[in-house]
C-alpha cells in the first residue's frame, strides 16, 4: 500500500539541486508526499512541484504563524493574509488541505501577548477559509497546543491534522476527543516526545510526516520523506504490530482526514 507523507517542504532551497533524484527515491517506496506551502514566497514553487509531479505529489497552501520580515523572522498578522483568498479561489479545486498554518509561541519568536493575540487572529482567517473550501487543516503548533487545541474547539474545528504536536498528555487527549490527527516524523527514532505522542494516541489517528528538510533521525542532517520508512519501523516496534499494519493504517487515517488525496493516489 502507497505511504503518505502528510507534511513536507519539497519546495526549500535545500532541495533545489536534488529535487528530482528525490522524488525518484521516494517513488520507488510508493510515497506520496503532501507538500505544504508556509508563504506567499514559495507558493509558485509548491504548485509547480505538485503539478509536474502528480501521483506522487500534491500540496497545500497556508501562511505560517511565523513569517520572514525585512531584517528578522516576525509573527503573522490579520494584514499578512489579504492575499490568501484570491490565491485559495485559484488553486482550492486542487489543492488538498490547507497549511502550513497555525500558532508558534516560542519565546524567541513570539514573546509578547501582543504578538500571540496577532498570531490567533490570523489564524482565524485561515479556519474560515479552510471551511469555506473544505480543506483540512495542516497545523503548526509550536509551544502553543493547548492555545490551538482551544481555537480549534472554539472555531468548530474537526478533523484537523496536528503536526509535530509537542503538548502534554493533557493537550494530546483534548486533541483525541476533538477529532484531530497527529502525525508523526523519523524524529520519532531519538525524540521521546514523539514516542509519548504515539502511544498516547489511538492507531486510528495517526498519521506519518516527514517534515522534510527538518524533523530527520540525525539531528542537523537533512531529512527526505524516504526516512518515513525508519518512522514505520519505529511505530511498528513501540506498538507492538507488524510494519505493513502500520502503513496500512496510516494510509487509511490520511485518505479519511484528507478525502481528496483519494483523486491522487492508486488503491
Amino acid at each position: 500500500m502507497v505511504i503518505v507523507d502528510c507534511h513536507a517542504h519539497l519546495s526549500d532551497e535545500l532541495f533545489h539541486d536534488v529535487l528530482s533524484d528525490m522524488i525518484l527515491d521516494f517513488q520507488k517506496e510508493d510515497i506520496f508526499v503532501i507538500s505544504v506551502g508556509m508563504n506567499y514566497k514559495d507558493f509558485e514553487e509548491v504548485v509547480k512541484i505538485a503539478t509536474e509531479n502528480k501521483g506522487s505529489v500534491g500540496f497545500g497552501l497556508g501562511l505560517h504563524p511565523i513569517q520572514c520580515g525585512k531584517i528578522d523572522k516576525r509573527p503573522l498578522s490579520v494584514d499578512d493574509t489579504t492575499k490568501l483568498p484570491d490565491l485559495l479561489d485559484k488553486f482550492s479545486s486542487s489543492a488538498i488541505c490547507l497549511g502550513e498554518c497555525g500558532l508558534d509561541f516560542s519565546k524567541w519568536l513570539c514573546p509578547t501577548s501582543t504578538e500571540r493575540d496577532m498570531q490567533r487572529s490570523a489564524l482565524k482567517v485561515q479556519i474560515e477559509l479552510s471551511k469555506k473550501h473544505n480543506l483540512p487543516l495542516n497545523l503548526h503548533s509550536r509551544s502553543a497546543g493547548k492555545p490551538l487545541l482551544d481555537i480549534l474547539r472554539q472555531n468548530h474545528v474537526e478533523g484537523a491534522l496536528l503536526h509535530a504536536f509537542d503538548g502534554g498528555k493533557k493537550a494530546i487527549k483534548q486533541g483525541v476527543e476533538d477529532g484531530h490527527y497527529f502525525s508523526i516524523a523519523p524524529s520519532i527514532v531519538r525524540d521521546p516526545s514523539q514516542k509519548q505522542v504515539a502511544t498516547s494516541v489511538p492507531l486510528d489517528r495517526l498519521v506519518l510526516e516527514s517534515d522534510s528538510p527538518a524533523l530527520g533521525p540525525v539531528k542537523g542532517q537533512t531529512n527526505t520523506p524516504l526516512n518515513l520508512l525508519q518512522t514505520v519501523d519505529c511505530l511498528a516496534d513501540l506498538l507492538n504490530c507488524s510494519k505493513e499494519h502500520v502503513i496500512e493504517v496510516t494510509t487509511e487515517n490520511a485518505l479519511r482526514l484528507f478525502p481528496k488525496l483519494r483523486d491522487h493516489i492508486k488503491l
